[in-house]
């Protein structure tokens, strides 16, 4: 047996421990590579979820500073100029031999007080009273003789006189003919409601006070109770109903006709309560400023989709001004209507925005501050009442370049904002509304913004909160009706306790159609027939209050 000496063995057993050791190194680097490769994925991983995470704080922190700014906060735009700086003018990109308005910042005049001498009186009735001196007063202090009358001393106050519920009594005679027993009884005018206790003043009392100064007709039915007279709420209700529901079927259709037969009209909706059935419902709006001195009709709906107004304007053609709401897309690409947007609409995103941040160099500041020019220009116009011509002159030398500079500007900051903050939505929603804001550029006669109609929605806002919901469909049908007499009634300079009591005066000689309801809208009505009527329950009221 030969053997093997330690000397031979040695140099093997060392090489295979080294190389053994090196790839035990090598595995081991390659761990750490490994884990150093893990960690770094999951450290980007970390950074990316953090990013996101404070995305969505940011998010969240503007969502419940608007919902804070929109429950407790002023809601209207108008104390922004106090708020950003006022250099924002607009420059005159063109310096041809063409005239321009210098228009700078928009500065709101500061209203003045007026005094109750300024009140006009001329059209109150007046009532007499007069003092006089006792006959033992009637004496000189001095010399004692008898005083004698040399001129009166006059002064006027307004006084308010408690409402008076009153039953008119109609006592009609009859004759009769003794040769042929012939029977001839005297005529009364006709009642608007015939089976109802309620006259036309009454009536029209009621309905004023709830459309025109919205009070719920429970709360009236109190008041009525304070005079002695018990009425209840649901008694007033079948009277406006009933009211209405003979009218509309007289004053509607022409109404309609009047408002769509306009080439430019204002369309927007506000939701409203439904008891039966329980659900959202709507109120359509459609404003034709230059109908008269304005038309404005109310359709009520339970939907908002836009087949609503597709039917109602289905053969409307002319300029069609609303805000961005989708349902109004079918209509804008029709070709018989053109479509413009609503500058209001995206200034008002901005600025929500900026009452939460109150940051006067930030893109929201920079875009109102921007915006600001374009309405000092459209104010100053309509204060000057200039032709349609002369404004589709001005809005495109002086309101073209700053719109023009404005879009790029809008592009550029939307990629250094986060893609899902308000910032992006207000700057995304401005971009895509953008060829219907700048379309009031082509058109003399259309509006920057919807601010008209919003306008006339207002009151209803107003009105919900107290009346708080509507009964039914039916019920929602009249209650358009009446908010569109009474508000087209007050744009064209009439009182609508007047106009109305007058219009139920008339319903049996419209029925009968002895008077033609299209000369009986609230733009064709003869003022001077509503002033003889006016005299005329006047001169009623006070030989009730001399007889009494």
């Amino acid at each position: 047996m030969s053997g093997v000496s330690l000397s031979e063995q040695e140099p093997n057993s060392w090489k295979e421990a080294y190389f053994a050791t090196k790839i035990e190194l090598a595995q081991a680097l390659q761990r750490v590579r490994e884990l150093e490769l893990t960690l770094e994925a999951e450290r980007q991983a970390s950074k990316l979820k953090i990013e996101s995470l404070e995305e969505k704080i940011t998010i969240l922190q503007e969502e419940v500073l608007l919902m804070l700014q929109r429950l407790f906060g002023k809601k209207s735009e108008a104390h922004l100029g106090e708020d950003l700086a006022a250099d924002g003018t607009a420059s005159n990109a063109n310096s041809d031999s063409d005239p321009t308005i210098a228009v700078s910042a928009h500065a709101r005049r500061k209203k003045v007080k007026s005094s109750g001498r300024n009140i006009d009186t001329s059209f109150l009735p007046r009532y007499k009273v007069y003092h006089d001196l006792d006959v033992g007063e009637q004496v000189c202090r001095h010399c004692h003789n008898i005083l004698e009358k040399m001129g009166q001393d006059t002064s006027e106050q307004i006084e308010i006189l408690p409402k008076i519920l009153c039953v008119v009594e109609h006592i009609r005679y009859k004759y009769t003919c003794r040769t042929c027993c012939s029977i001839v009884t005297s005529p009364k005018p006709p009642a608007p409601l015939p089976k109802a206790l309620a006259g036309g003043s009454l009536l029209a009392d009621v309905i004023v006070n709830k459309y025109q100064y919205h009070l719920p007709l429970y709360r009236q039915s109190k008041i009525f109770a304070s005079f002695n007279a018990d009425i209840p709420d649901n008694t007033l209700g079948n009277w406006v109903m009933e009211s209405g529901s003979e009218l509309m079927p007289l004053l509607l259709p022409p109404m309609w006709q009047a408002t769509l037969s306009t080439n430019y009209l204002q369309v927007d909706e506000t939701p409203v309560k439904v008891q039966k059935p329980n659900k959202k419902g709507y109120l359509w709006t459609y404003f034709a400023p230059y109908v008269g001195k304005g038309l404005v009709m109310f359709e009520f709906n339970l939907t908002r989709s836009g087949s609503v107004a597709e039917q109602r304007l289905a053969n409307f053609k002319g300029l069609l001004q609303t805000d961005g709401y989708p349902g109004y897309t079918n209509l804008r690409k029709r070709y018989d209507i053109t479509g413009l947007g609503c500058l209001t609409h995206a200034r008002r995103k901005f600025s929500e925005i900026f009452k939460t941040t109150k940051n006067s160099a930030g893109i929201t500041a920079e875009f109102i501050n921007g915006v600001r020019p374009l309405y000092a220009l459209e104010e100053l116009m309509r204060e000057s009442k200039f032709s349609f011509h002369t404004r589709k002159r001005l809005r495109q030398k002086q309101a073209w370049p700053i719109l023009k500079v404005l879009l790029p500007w809008l592009k550029q900051q939307l990629k250094k904002v986060p893609p899902k903050s308000k910032l992006a939505e207000a700057i995304v929603y401005t971009l895509n509304q953008w060829r219907y804001i700048i379309a009031y550029l082509r058109h003399g006669m259309a509006e920057i913004d919807t601010n008209w109609v919003e306008n006339e929605i207002r009151p209803i806002a107003l009105g919900k909160k107290n009346w708080l919901f509507m009964n039914n469909e039916d019920s929602g049908a009249v209650n358009a009706f009446w908010y569109s007499l009474v508000a087209s009634a007050m744009m064209n300079g009439l009182n609508p306790r007047v106009y109305i009591h007058y219009l139920l005066m008339n319903l049996h000689n419209m029925r009968r159609q002895y008077v033609d309801p299209m000369t009986l809208l609230p733009h064709t009505i003869d003022p001077l027939k509503l002033r003889l009527f006016e005299a005329e329950q006047i001169a009623f009221a006070k030989q009730i209050l001399d007889s009494s």
